[in-house]
């Protein structure tokens, strides 16, 4: 490695990491797999014991700390061949639901360039059409294949609902999103500490949420959409047999007539011009539940959120530390104006009450 190298790599570190934790979770998956849940889950529950970080690819890293050239494989293995603890987690979601959720988070900016409100009032037939002509171009990589640089993955423990596989003192780590309902128990298991769920950046808790649940119910698959999905191999990697069927013999009843998509070329100028046109923006700022400040009132707030999670509660505020401070600020300035104010009382009390002795 050379000395350039290192020397971003360490930078990126730096800018990725806020904890003086030997212990680093990566959760480097591909978009749309319930990540950020792993992610908000794993802060709250962990705190300052390990340094979490959710990323895509080089892109997004690029993006988190302006440096280039260096990939996330190169900051996992050089932690790891530092004597550092490090965690890699991936997750695996089946292929339709997963392009249709990757659709609708970027269907607003991208795909019509209109509000939600407005898209609301689409057709299913209207959205599935775009659906269906970007159909084969919309991710389906799987990171513990594609990634993490793994000759030989070993295979899905369909007991357990999770695999481990220790590479160079890096432990990887396959989820499947439908073992979601587990994920605290799995998660738990792995890391020694009661590890509460905290869902977070659910599609059908936004604007758009409505359409997509009415489009995941009345959507039908071309056939030949049904054969692409028939044939994927982390399908039948990840899924055992009875699951496939389950799973396939869902899709068949719902199946249509053929339909033609883009091809890579139309597809390349349908994405230009959708980058032209856009107006909307679709960066998301505080993007998590918690995310990830360890200053005092952000690790209060962190603990009240743990402890009522455990207790059933579901709904939170996000930890955003400018509205925490503001909110303990409120908080003091209320305290303080009713310490005043009884204060006053009393003195106003005692003054009457003199008053009345003369």
């Amino acid at each position: 490695m050379s000395n350039e190298q290192q020397y971003k790599i360490t930078s990126s570190i730096k800018q990725l990491f806020s904890s003086d934790s030997n212990n680093y979770i990566f959760i480097y998956t591909p978009p749309k797999v319930g990540s950020t849940t792993l992610v908000s889950s794993l802060r709250i529950s962990l705190g300052k014991s390990y340094n979490i970080i959710h990323i895509h690819d080089e892109v997004m890293l690029s993006v988190l700390t302006g440096i280039q050239g260096i990939s996330v494989n190169d900051i996992i293995q050089y932690l790891a061949s530092i004597g550092k603890y490090v965690y890699v987690i991936d997750v695996y979601r089946t292929p339709l639901e997963r392009k249709m959720s990757e659709f609708f988070e970027k269907i607003s900016p991208y795909h019509f360039n209109n509000n939600e409100e407005n898209i609301n009032h689409y057709s299913i037939k209207r959205i599935s059409d775009r659906f269906n002509k970007i159909f084969p171009h919309i991710e389906n990589n799987d990171h513990y294949f594609d990634k993490y640089n793994i000759d030989t993955p070993i295979p899905f423990d369909f007991e357990k609902k999770y695999t481990i596989q220790v590479i160079n003192n890096i432990s990887y780590i396959k989820l499947r999103l439908c073992d979601t309902h587990i994920w605290s128990s799995i998660l738990s298991t792995i890391f020694k500490t009661d590890i509460v769920l905290i869902t977070d950046y659910q599609t059908v808790n936004k604007k758009i949420g409505d359409l997509y649940t009415r489009f995941k119910s009345e959507y039908r698959l071309p056939v030949n959409y049904f054969n692409f999905v028939k044939s994927c191999k982390y399908l039948n990697f990840y899924y055992n047999k009875e699951e496939r069927y389950k799973y396939l013999n869902f899709w068949k009843n719902k199946t249509c007539e053929t339909f033609n998509p883009y091809t890579f070329d139309e597809f390349k100028f349908y994405m230009q011009i959708c980058l032209e046109n856009q107006y909307i923006n679709d960066v998301q700022i505080e993007h998590y539940i918690d995310n990830g400040c360890f200053c005092k009132y952000c690790s209060l707030k962190r603990q009240d959120i743990y402890f009522r999670a455990k207790n059933g509660e579901m709904n939170f505020d996000k930890i955003i530390h400018t509205e925490v401070i503001n909110n303990v600020k409120e908080i003091r300035n209320k305290k303080i104006l009713q310490f005043i104010k009884t204060k006053s009382n009393k003195k106003y009390i005692i003054n009457q009450f003199a008053i009345h002795l003369k």
